[in-house]
């Protein structure tokens, strides 16, 4: 915790100096800028690993659940012929929609190690950033069009946040584990701009470059009735780091 609060702590002085202007803390750090693209994180969501919550062997029953329509308050319990539910084995609730779904969160992370990945950095280990800012980030989903034409359905994701973590936390809920964005979830590229907390979060692991830190992206999946698509599909978020030494 200190060393994530102290981490944190220094990022926002660097961003309080640069934005000042005049004897910034980077002129006593060396003055040297450069920019450099971050190495890219590729989440990977599929339906077959571990992560992803099975489905009820007869499927999540197509019932509403919600409003003057409702046939049930409890899709464990549909009416007939459709069968009972194991609950404790498969969390059925009432979604947005107001249909029988079953919801739950599937996390991924990815290690981005700067010192390693970055070449422009590579020849400066004996230096500290003063300063490291992205003020946005670039998303892609590989393969979307092909899958479109092709009448792959999409994964039923309803929200994407990205986070920023120490080394080797998994999940959004991780110890120091801080958020930076929602991300659209949609097939064709996109760019989302980093808020200034976003932005001062993020700093605080880049400055720190010859330590790896990790990008988790944290996704609610909403699967209602029908046929659940297989295919794993992979998300790709890029930025541009505007740095000093």
């Amino acid at each position: 915790m200190r060393g994530t609060v102290g981490r944190f702590w220094l990022a926002w002085l660097a961003a309080a100096a640069g934005a000042a202007g005049g004897c910034s803390l980077f002129d006593e750090v060396g003055g040297g800028k450069l920019s450099f693209d971050l190495p890219p994180a590729n989440f990977q969501i599929d339906p077959a690993d571990h992560r992803w919550w099975p489905s009820p062997p007869g499927g999540v029953p197509d019932v509403v659940c919600r409003g003057p329509a409702a046939l049930v308050s409890d899709c464990c319990q549909p009416p007939p012929p459709m069968n009972v539910v194991d609950c404790q084995e498969y969390p059925l609730g009432c979604d947005d929609d107001g249909m029988c779904a079953l919801a739950f969160d599937y996390d991924d992370a990815v290690s981005i190690n700067l010192g390693r990945d970055v070449p422009a950095l590579q020849d400066q280990s004996g230096w500290i950033l003063a300063q490291a800012t992205v003020d946005g980030i670039d998303i892609a989903v590989p393969g979307a069009d092909a899958r479109a034409d092709a009448g792959v359905a999409p994964l039923p994701l309803r929200t994407l946040g990205l986070y920023v973590a120490p080394q080797g936390a998994v999940s959004a809920g991780a110890a120091g584990a801080m958020f930076l964005a929602d991300i659209p979830w949609r097939s064709e590229p996109g760019h989302v701009d980093l808020s200034a907390q976003a932005q001062i979060a993020l700093s605080s692991f880049l400055m720190d470059f010859k330590t790896p830190f990790a990008l988790i992206l944290s996704t609610h999946v909403v699967v209602e009735s029908g046929p659940v698509p297989t295919e794993a599909v992979t998300i790709k978020v890029t930025g541009r780091v505007k740095a000093s030494f």
